[in-house]
Parts: structure tokens; C-alpha cells; sequence
């Protein structure tokens, strides 16, 4: 949207950045955080995570979008 284009090393640090300057929570830019590397323990390294933390996901999932709908209108 602003030009900005994040790939390569450190990728996840401008991510969080942008998030940062685009007015959002620290606990929700936290949580986005702990998401990415979550992710990452599943895709490469098998990790099996809760139901309860899917719950939580799911939760923050449908708090956030309104907001990152809002970003891109």
C-alpha cells in the first residue's frame, strides 16, 4: 500500500515495523509475532499446538481483520 515491500532476511522485523507505525496494539503486534514463529515450529519442525491456542487464533483472527480490511480500503 505505502510502497513498502518486505522479503529476504528480516522480513518479520519491517512486518512488525509497518505494524507498528500503522497504529496498532503492541499485545495484538505481539501476538502476530508469537503467530509467525508458531507457524514456523509447525512447518519445519512438526510442532503440535493446542486446540486451546487454535481457539485463541481463531479469536484474534476475527478481532483483526476488521482492521486489516479497513488498511487496504
Amino acid at each position: 500500500m505505502d510502497g513498502y515491500n518486505s522479503s529476504g532476511s528480516y522480513a518479520h522485523e519491517a512486518e512488525i515495523s509497518y505494524l507498528k507505525k500503522s497504529g496498532f496494539l503492541d499485545n495484538d503486534i505481539s501476538f502476530l509475532n508469537d503467530l509467525r514463529y508458531f507457524r514456523n515450529s509447525v512447518t519445519y519442525y512438526g510442532k503440535i499446538l493446542t486446540i486451546e491456542y487454535a481457539k485463541q487464533v481463531v479469536a484474534f483472527t476475527k478481532k483483526i481483520c476488521p482492521k486489516l480490511k479497513d488498511m487496504v480500503k
